[in-house]
């Protein structure tokens, strides 16, 4: 009895938010990409710039960013922890380095034995760790590579580990940049039986600013057959607060499903504090992120 139920809440765990293992790696822990509708890939480098987009750190306005968030995803239904860190440093103008991580936590559950009591408690969930490099090959152009391990718990004696790799591209000039990226591509995790693939998709966005507006638009291609698209609207005064909005578009089968997002942002001498909120979706709807950072 308590090998099947440990099975059947182990698949569950694993398909439930994207229809395949590693859900944790659709899930950013930006609350200022996610505010904008999750379309990151083409934003100006933040402290998660690596899990955006690492291109961007070498053509990015600060040297250094730091930033930690804090956050509830699906609270409806899985109500999971999401804690992130990240942090980019620029060691001169053509080359930047950056890391990041970032924890998953389902609601636990009891494990019971065959007699029918409750022997213990199991905390499902995702370890993400993240090194990223890039370099501008050009004024304006960049490339850059994150490189990933995961490590992913569905049960006792259920886990699995996975590494991968982010390639990215970006170019910007003025107040318009564009980006095209290959995510999540590397080996398959098991968790003792069945493998499954990373969620690998392609990404292709761009934005714009003028006049403290920040429009953006992203559109992403998951390699298991399903599409995302996000757009963003973000409004900055006397650069120090924004104010976001934005609409994601998704596949509640393959990947993340569709919803609406507001956020603020707050930022004075170096400290930045932002925020995020989900609604408009029966499963994302009331998900909320923050994070506190400091960049010079």
């Amino acid at each position: 009895m308590r090998k099947i139920f440990t099975l059947l809440f182990a698949t569950t765990f694993a398909l439930a938010a994207s229809a395949q293992a590693l859900p944790s790696l659709l899930i950013g822990a930006d609350p200022a990409s996610l505010a904008a509708g999750g379309a990151s890939v083409a934003r100006p480098a933040g402290a998660f710039a690596i899990d955006n987009a690492a291109a961007a750190m070498s053509l990015a306005d600060k040297t250094f960013s730091v930033s930690a968030s804090y956050g509830r995803w699906a609270p409806k239904s899985a109500d999971n922890l999401l804690i992130g860190l990240g942090a980019f440093y620029k060691l001169n103008d053509r080359l930047a380095l950056g890391l990041s991580g970032r924890m998953l936590r389902d609601k636990p559950y009891d494990i019971t034995s065959t007699g029918g009591q409750v022997a213990g408690q199991f905390t499902p969930g995702d370890l993400v760790a993240g090194l990223g490099l890039s370099y501008a090959v050009a004024d304006g152009f960049s490339l850059g590579v994150a490189a990933r391990m995961v490590s992913s718990s569905i049960g006792e004696n259920m886990k699995g580990t996975a590494f991968g790799a982010d390639i990215t591209a970006m170019y910007a000039s003025g107040g318009f940049s564009a980006a095209l990226g290959v995510c999540n591509l590397g080996s398959s995790i098991s968790y003792g039986g069945a493998s499954y693939a990373q969620p690998m998709l392609a990404k292709a966005g761009a934005a714009y600013s003028i006049a403290g507006f920040t429009a953006s638009a992203e559109v992403d291609y998951l390699f298991a057959g399903a599409l995302m698209a996000g757009l963003g609207l973000e409004y900055t005064i006397a650069d120090i607060v924004s104010l976001r909005g934005g609409f994601h578009y998704g596949d509640a089968a393959k990947a993340l499903p569709t919803y609406a997002s507001l956020g603020l942002g707050v930022q004075f001498a170096g400290v930045r504090l932002d925020a995020a909120f989900l609604l408009a979706s029966k499963t994302l709807g009331n998900s909320f992120m923050i994070s506190l950072g400091y960049a010079f």
